[in-house]
Parts: C-alpha cells; sequence; structure tokens
C-alpha cells in the first residue's frame, strides 16, 4: 500500500512539473531559504558589543579625569587606582582598533581610519594624563614646601607669594612679578620663579587633558554603530515581514497544488 502511494505521488509530479504551482512552490521555497540566510546575519550583535565598549570607555574617562580634578588641589599619596584606569582605557583603545582590522570581512565597518584616530588620541591622552599626574603631585609637594620656608622668612611679606601660589595651584598660568620679589632672598626668588614656570607647563598640558578630543572620536564610533544597529535592525525587521507574507504564499500554492493534484 506504501509503494503505491508513493508510485502515485510519483506519478502526479511527473504529470504535474510543469504546471505554473510546481514551479511557484520551488521559487517560494529558494526565496524563503534566502531569506532565511540573511535574517541570520549576526551584524547587530557585533555592532552591539563595539557600542557597549565604547560607552564603558566613556564612562571610565569621565571617572580618571574626576580624579584628575582632584589632583590638580592636592597630591595623592598613592595613585595605583589612577594608573589602573590607565592601562585599562589604554587597552580597551587598542583592542577596539585591532577587533576592527579582523572584523572587516563584516557587511559595514566604520572607516579604518576612524578607528585609528581613535587609539592615537587615546594613547595620547593617557600619556598626558600620566606625566600630568606625576608633575603635579611634585609641583604641589614643592609649592606646600616653599611656602613653609617663605613664611618662616616673613610671614608678612611672603602673603603676596602665597597668594600668587593659591592661583597657580587652582591651574592658572601665572606670570613672575619682579616688584613682589624685591626684598626677597635669591634662594627663595628662584625657586618662585621655577614654580611659576613648571605650573605654566602644567596648565599647557592640563589644557591637551582637557580638549576631549579622544572623547569625541568616541562618541563619533560609538553614533556610527547605533545608527548602523537601527538600519539593520530595520532591515531584519522587513526581511521577517516579507518571509511571512512569503511563507503564506507558499502555503496557499501548496494548497491549491494538492487541491489539483487530486483532481
Amino acid at each position: 500500500m506504501i509503494g503505491n502511494r508513493f508510485q502515485s505521488i510519483s506519478e502526479i509530479l511527473k504529470s504535474r512539473i510543469n504546471t505554473p504551482l510546481v514551479w511557484g512552490v520551488l521559487f517560494l521555497t529558494l526565496v524563503l531559504t534566502t531569506l532565511f540566510y540573511f535574517s541570520q546575519k549576526q551584524q547587530v550583535e557585533i555592532y552591539s558589543r563595539y557600542a557597549e565598549t565604547l560607552s564603558d570607555y566613556k564612562f571610565f574617562e569621565t571617572r580618571v579625569m574626576r580624579k584628575m580634578e582632584q589632583l590638580r588641589f592636592s597630591p595623592e599619596t598613592d595613585s595605583t587606582l589612577l594608573m589602573s584606569s590607565l592601562r585599562g582605557l589604554r587597552e580597551t583603545a587598542v583592542s577596539i582598533y585591532a577587533a576592527s582590522e579582523s572584523a572587516r570581512n563584516v557587511e559595514w565597518m566604520p572607516p579604518e581610519q576612524d578607528f585609528s584616530l581613535f587609539e592615537t588620541s587615546v594613547l595620547g591622552w593617557v600619556a598626558s594624563v600620566r606625566r600630568y599626574a606625576a608633575l603635579r603631585a611634585k609641583w604641589l609637594e614643592d609649592a606646600k614646601t616653599f611656602i613653609q620656608d617663605v613664611n618662616r622668612w616673613n610671614w608678612k611679606a611672603a602673603s603676596a607669594l602665597i597668594e600668587t601660589l593659591d592661583s597657580a595651584r587652582i591651574g592658572i598660568p601665572v606670570s613672575v612679578d619682579d616688584a613682589a620679589l624685591g626684598s626677597v632672598p635669591n634662594t627663595l626668588a628662584d625657586r618662585y620663579r621655577e614654580l611659576l614656570a613648571r605650573n605654566v607647563e602644567l596648565s599647557a598640558i592640563w589644557d591637551r587633558i582637557d580638549n576631549d578630543e579622544s572623547l569625541l572620536r568616541c562618541e563619533n564610533l560609538l553614533q556610527a554603530f547605533k545608527m548602523q544597529m537601527l538600519k539593520t535592525r530595520e532591515v531584519k525587521f522587513w526581511i521577517q515581514q516579507v518571509f511571512y507574507l512569503v511563507s503564506i504564499v507558499l502555503l496557499l500554492f501548496t494548497l491549491f497544488f494538492v487541491i489539483r493534484s487530486r483532481k
């Protein structure tokens, strides 16, 4: 009985293989297979990982900048946490660039130059932070020692110098006032000039730290990935809608084919 059934199906296919319904079923099956293939691509997951990593970078860099603001006014005795955060930021930038090079086979990626500029800006920013942290801590210690020494010399005459150093302590570039150094001993005057000159250098370094170039390049990459995620999700949405529509049409074609084969 089973053999007769298969034989009848074979005869039906042979007799009906040239009908439009059969070709329609084959075509729709091919379309569904193609749609299923494109719907399984994992671009959204890849872009989501990049966006998450870039968001984490922005968060940790903001935390580092808060610690740097504190460092401008009081030297930290333990900079282990700061150095660890800087290493993490540097490794994140390097890993993002390296991952982008190995992911060029993905359907879409931002230009390689954007990743390269981001890595370069982060490496330069981290190097500036490390240099500033060390120099600023040393400057604050030397300024504290100088204030103690000048107070021991003449605390009334030292008030103008101390006021100027207070302005320098909050990061303002201050020029030397020779009139205030009229009666100051040469050793103290030389130390005072050196402190102000070093403060000008530190202000220039701080300007490079606080220009937000690395954050800007990070934000550009982040927004590019977010926009592409939206586009990819929209494409997948329409693929799903077409998939459902073609499935219904395929079902109708199959029903018509069965009805005609029985007739």
